[in-house]
């Protein structure tokens, strides 16, 4: 074991100041790795955390001994990796502090006990799972750009964010109304009452930036919603202190051409992007 980082079982003390996030070592790392290799292939979504140490250092360099984020690896059910997980933070030189090792069974109290701001993961059932225990959790995206030759690269910063504007401006009945089943209902409630804390960490993050060069980029897309929903969202948005870069109705449209071109790092999970052929609520 890495004596650099930390486990579950040490406890750290952290400046009020700095943003826990809780990342999902799936998709960080590629788990199917070959198994005589001593360090993990890059996973999906490997590009986050790239992201996020440009954001530190960013910081650093305006402000020296000043850390923006601690990053959390949660890792689940991993079959013996948790050595080569430690071997490829220190091999990738990763601003990650410490990992957090655990069954299935054991989620949400691990979760919980890491007292992160934030939880990413690329299980949508995770996500759901924490919003419904309250904790604010979104969507940990692959994020590649396809070249000519058909190979696929990952993009490094700015940090990409994308809210729902759906959570933000769509009220629950029209949702109802729209034949959602129950879980996509509780998850959206979820998501809509963790908003706030949510929004609070994205807004923690642009101020230490100008707007100018930020190193962070905030999207809105509305999938279901109206235009009239939309600016209703964006209204929210501003109320809750979020600059927006860029903002999107697709009024029941497909949303994978904009996801694509957007290619986001971080998606706030409403449990509607599962919901396909659903008209415009009027």
């Amino acid at each position: 074991m890495d004596p650099n980082i930390i486990t579950n079982t040490d406890v750290v003390q952290l400046p009020s100041s700095v943003i826990v996030i809780a990342v999902s070592c799936h998709g960080i790392f590629d788990l199917d790795t070959p198994t005589e290799l001593d360090t993990l292939s890059k996973g999906p979504t490997f590009s986050f955390i790239k992201a996020i140490q440009a954001m530190n250092e960013k910081l650093t360099g305006k402000t020296p001994k000043v850390t923006l984020f601690d990053v959390i690896i949660l890792a689940k059910d991993l079959q013996g990796n948790q050595a080569k997980i430690e071997n490829s933070i220190k091999h990738y030189g990763l601003p990650i502090s410490r990992c957090w090792f655990f069954n299935n069974e054991e989620f949400t109290q691990s979760l919980k006990s890491t007292n992160a701001k934030l939880f990413l993961s690329m299980d949508s059932s995770d996500v759901c799972k924490a919003l419904q225990e309250g904790v604010p959790a979104a969507l940990l995206c692959p994020q590649t750009q396809t070249q000519a030759e058909g190979d696929k690269v990952q993009v490094a910063n700015p940090l990409k964010v994308l809210l729902s504007g759906d959570v933000m401006g769509l009220p629950e009945e029209k949702l109802s109304e729209a034949g959602l089943s129950q879980p996509q209902l509780q998850t959206f409630k979820a998501a809509k009452a963790s908003m706030a804390e949510f929004a609070a960490v994205i807004r923690e993050m642009r101020r230490h930036f100008a707007r100018e060069d930020s190193p962070l980029r905030v999207t809105l897309m509305s999938v279901l919603g109206s235009s009239k929903e939309w600016a209703s969202a964006l209204l929210t948005a501003r109320g809750l202190g979020l600059e927006v870069d860029e903002a999107y109705c697709l009024a029941g449209a497909s949303s994978g051409p904009i996801l694509n071109c957007i290619q986001p790092h971080i998606m706030c999970y409403d449990g509607l992007y599962s919901v396909t052929q659903v008209p415009a609520l009027s």
